[in-house]
């Protein structure tokens, strides 16, 4: 059976898992030996695990054995959570229970023994008006198809004869944030006028467990609206960046942000796309493709935020929207 489910209070992926359950609960975990022990019972096969240092003992405990195998004692249930959606959102499949989590070969031989949830991030297509970049011209939004979960975005067609904007943002970038401030009225007005086509990229390079994975899960939501109002995109992206800076990612704030910006009729669906991060895989996956692959044909992404103008670098003050102004009618 496969169902989708909130893995962390109000902040944290609804992502793909496995329901299991053992035939008899196991007693509470509290050491990192005892967890030990109970994988090694449960049929792990891994007896060479090592434990890693930590900061302070706020941190969860880990132990592991070579690349295959980790073993994470985690301060409360809270945190096991967060620290299984951090190994989701890296593609990696988890068992996760009460306080501990385990990377393992044979998660589903140990769930059996342990119970627990076997928690995976699955593959899926990615929004519509995304190819990976939404844009913009001067008739509205350019429509693309979803990326499939196995292929590659197609080209977007020819700028039309005038300058080619690309801009590639992390939700969770203070300097993103300031791009956008600054000059993200600009970026619409050469768009609706008819003076540039400008695409937004958005990139997950910052995720942490203290800002609750917001740079995946604030892409995503662009991804939501992306896929569901794309009208209403780029006054959102602007605001949840700024939002960003001041608190961690929570759903239930995003969705409301969200619904400041997109039809009513369409609002509801849009949270549920961001309660349940329908689109992290594809913004794997378009991460990937911007850091490995050339951006307008001229280099990958070194960093974020990027401004790209038919393959030229914008190499400016990003808070200076005069400069930017000028870079982009250079070309």
């Amino acid at each position: 059976m496969r169902l989708r489910t909130l893995l962390a209070t109000g902040a944290v992926a609804a992502l793909t898992l496995q329901a299991g359950c053992a035939a008899t609960p196991p007693p509470p975990i509290s050491t990192i030996g005892e967890l030990g022990a109970a994988y090694l019972d449960a049929g792990g096969a891994c007896d060479d695990l090592v434990e890693q240092f930590r900061a302070s003992d706020a941190e969860p405990v880990v132990a592991a054995c070579g690349t295959d195998t980790e073993l994470i004692l985690a301060t409360d249930a809270e945190q096991a959570q967060a620290v299984a959606t951090q190994r989701q959102l890296q593609e990696q499949t988890v068992l996760v229970f009460d306080r501990w989590v385990i990377r393992d070969p044979e998660l589903e031989t140990i769930q059996q023994s342990l119970g627990g949830q076997i928690v995976t991030l699955a593959p899926a297509d990615g929004p519509a008006n995304m190819a990976d970049a939404i844009a913009f011209d001067a008739d509205g939004v350019v429509e693309a198809d979803p990326v499939p979960a196995d292929g590659d975005p197609a080209e977007l067609p020819e700028a039309s004869g005038v300058p080619d904007v690309l801009v590639a943002v992390d939700a969770g970038c203070e300097f993103c944030d300031r791009l956008l401030g600054s000059s993200g009225e600009l970026l619409t007005a050469l768009a609706d006028d008819g003076a540039a086509r400008v695409a937004y990229l958005p990139v997950s390079l910052g995720d942490s467990i203290e800002n609750r994975y917001a740079s995946t899960l604030g892409a995503n939501a662009l991804a939501c609206v992306a896929d569901g109002a794309p009208e209403g995109y780029r006054g959102f992206q602007t605001a949840l960046l700024a939002q960003l800076q001041q608190q961690p990612f929570d759903a239930g704030a995003v969705s409301a942000l969200a619904s400041e910006h997109v039809p009513d009729d369409g609002a509801a669906d849009i949270g549920a796309c961001i309660a349940d991060a329908r689109f992290a895989w594809w913004v794997r996956q378009a991460t990937v493709r911007a850091i490995e692959q050339p951006l307008q044909g001229v280099e990958p992404l070194r960093g974020v935020p990027s401004v790209l103008v038919d393959g030229r670098l914008y190499a400016g003050d990003v808070t200076d929207a005069a400069a930017l102004e000028a870079f982009i009618a250079e070309g």
